[in-house]
């Protein structure tokens, strides 16, 4: 034991160092059990994620659309005012039934235009004048004669009355 004395006094900084390192190898270890053994998952419900950036047409049909409902409101109250006078309410109520025949020739020409190569576009149909606004930077006379033949068909717009906007316009 005496000799045992003698080594440990004489090499006491690395017995220190190394009891030192097998201490923290140990609680380190233990450390690490007890965080694992207590952490537990906690779920967090996303209710509302980053919108995506809208493309221009997107941008251009929710205000087009928006615009639309803002002024159906609008002749809606007017039209159920029964303190105006009857020309008023039949007035407005004639504009009401343009604006919604407008929009339904709107959708009839975008839901027409989906299979074609104008896609995505957006259609603007206001007083009988139809206009097709798409990404495509080149119009064919194929996609001319199938947007003149729709307008015709969906709005009885003649086809100086139709224009096509493309993306580069």
């Amino acid at each position: 034991m005496n000799r045992l004395g003698q080594w440990l006094t004489k090499h006491r900084n690395a017995f220190h160092l190394g009891l030192l390192t097998l201490t923290l190898i140990v609680s380190g270890y233990a450390n690490q059990q007890r965080v694992t053994a207590a952490s537990s998952t906690v779920s967090i419900p996303v209710v509302e994620t980053a919108a995506q950036p809208l493309s221009p047409l997107e941008s251009c049909r929710q205000q087009r659309d928006q615009e639309a409902l803002r002024d159906i409101a609008a002749l809606e109250a007017l039209v159920n005012q029964p303190l105006l006078d009857e020309a008023t309410r039949e007035a407005a109520a004639d504009q009401l039934a343009v604006l919604v025949s407008d929009r339904q020739a709107q959708s009839a020409l975008e839901s027409a235009l989906s299979g074609s190569s104008l896609h995505p576009c957006v259609a603007v149909v206001s007083n009988g004048i139809v206009t097709i606004v798409t990404e495509k930077s080149a119009v064919t006379e194929k996609d001319s004669a199938l947007v003149l033949t729709l307008a015709a068909a969906h709005v009885g717009a003649s086809p100086e009355n139709v224009r096509i906007i493309t993306a580069e316009s």
